[in-house]
């Protein structure tokens, strides 16, 4: 993943400035950072990761990697901790676990994978190492190992897993002094942590009824891949997480006790169909176009409906949706149909102009899938852009009554304030998506804003005036453990 360039500048001047004194943190006995300053430094470390370009803003794919995620986090040993899963729109080959229970999957890596097992062995090793804590046991590993470096070293972590010119820089300058150095070799799983997460991530494949096998199968190719060029320099996962034939080796002596049990586990259709989207994402429109007639012109006798779907998806990308909608109409068939093809259907309707046409077909998926969020926000958005803002608060004002967790519906009803001439609403409902993406200080300004509109209803000022002072009082006490902990 690439920083943004300032962003990855600060970063590598603090990673050198930081590590030049180094306080007493306390009881050298301690082997691991404390659950909360994890948590402290991973909310910190995300805030940056959530507004990057590069983080992937799609529901479909994303509600499939976290539930393949919760699976298998739902078979690990309690204590249980909840993890956050998201994806990183970078063709580069990765996945990486981040202090505070973070783990990103970059979408170059799930189309590398050629089954769901497969994906869901290096989920389960990333799930592995934050369960056994390795970044948190690397980061106390020094004694006296300072905070005010750990948020950095974080985000390092992170600027370390991609293959650009720009964390190659970032690591450089990061290692430039020899305190500097001995922070940047935690950048690295060691072998032990390695081996742990091979164990583990096993364990939990086999506990899922998955097939155990595509943990060691992935692997094996990612090496072989490398040792033959394959790849446009060593790919960022191997960088980070040290691969050797012994530790494939040691994979597959832990499989053989086993052998007569080993299961031919089939792909989910929201497996295939996640990865079919990423790839008609991927690279220029034509050329997805082209890569999907090709596979589908070696189908003689079955068409799998995700590389149909992955077709007219490309097709719809290169502004052809009368082709796009001819391809996916099959697929509409109601003993066929999946939530992916109806949302692909309306926004094909809606590419030709057929807006009441789009619409329709979006209120009756919803009807079908009510639960399927990307329909939700698709409707929504269709109807802002056709200028009914009034009819999408209603909607949201109904939703958001039982759902309050979701960042996007919170944009979407400010998008509708807006609409409809309401700027205390906008203001605040844009301070609720902020404060669901971690981001409290921007969560705060926008409250600020809304408590100025003096003439607004006395209930609405009230709530928001109530509102601020309880954001004011989160965001004090993170500054607070960022400070103790030396995180600026």
């Amino acid at each position: 993943m690439k920083l943004r360039p300032l962003f990855a500048s600060l970063l590598a001047t603090s990673l050198i400035a930081s590590a030049q004194t180094l306080p007493d943190l306390g009881d050298a006995s301690s082997n691991a950072l404390s659950e909360s300053q994890e948590k402290t430094i991973g909310n910190r470390v995300m805030r940056e990761i959530r507004v990057d370009p590069m983080y992937l803003d799609d529901w479909e794919i994303t509600a499939y990697v976290r539930s393949l995620g919760e699976r298998l986090l739902a078979v690990t040993d309690p204590p249980r901790r909840e993890l956050e899963f998201f994806v990183v729109n970078d063709e580069q080959v990765n996945a990486f676990a981040l202090v505070g229970g973070h783990i990103g999957v970059n979408t170059g890596l799930i189309v590398l994978t050629q089954n769901e097992s497969e994906l869901a062995g290096v989920i389960a090793h990333e799930i592995s190492h934050i369960t056994q804590r390795h970044q948190a046991r690397a980061m106390h590993g020094q004694r006296g190992a300072q905070m005010a470096s750990l948020a950095a070293l974080a985000l390092a972590i992170l600027a370390s897993r991609g293959n650009s010119g720009q964390s190659g820089q970032v690591t450089e300058a990061a290692i430039m002094g020899a305190s500097a150095l001995s922070i940047q070799s935690q950048l690295d799983y060691t072998r032990e942590h390695e081996r742990e997460a091979d164990r583990v991530g096993l364990a939990l494949l086999e506990r899922a009824g998955l097939d155990t096998r595509g943990m060691v199968t992935f692997f094996e190719r990612l090496l072989r891949a490398n040792r033959l060029n394959e790849f446009k320099g060593a790919p960022s996962y191997l960088r980070t997480h040290p691969l050797t034939t012994e530790r494939i080796a040691d994979m597959q002596d832990r499989l053989q006790p086993q052998s007569t049990a080993l299961r031919m586990v089939p792909d989910s259709i929201e497996y295939r169909i996640a990865r079919a989207k990423i790839r008609a994402m991927m690279g220029a429109p034509n050329e997805a176009v082209a890569y999907f007639r090709n596979q589908l012109s070696e189908r003689t006798v079955v068409r799998p409906r995700e590389e149909v779907y992955g077709l007219a998806f490309a097709l719809c990308r290169a502004r052809e949706p009368d082709e796009a909608w001819k391809t996916l109409a099959p697929l509409l068939n109601p003993e066929f149909t999946h939530p992916a093809f109806e949302l692909l259907a309306a926004r094909i309707r809606a590419e030709q102009a057929r807006f009441d046409d789009a619409l329709a077909i979006y209120r009756a998926a919803l009807k079908a899938y009510p639960a399927r969020r990307a329909l939700v926000y698709g409707y929504l958005d269709l109807l802002l852009q056709r200028g009914r803002g009034k009819e999408a608060l209603a909607d949201l004002d109904e939703r958001l009554r039982t759902v309050q967790d979701d960042a996007k519906l919170y944009e979407l009803q400010a998008r509708a304030y807006e609409s409809s001439g309401q700027p205390l609403g906008r203001h605040r409902a844009q301070a609720e998506a902020y404060y669901r993406r971690g981001n409290l200080a921007a969560a705060v300004d926008q409250l600020e804003l809304a408590v100025k509109y003096r003439n607004a209803n006395f209930y609405e000022l009230s709530s928001a005036e109530s509102r601020l002072r309880e954001m004011r009082v989160l965001l004090e006490n993170e500054r607070s453990a960022e400070k103790a902990m030396k995180i600026s």
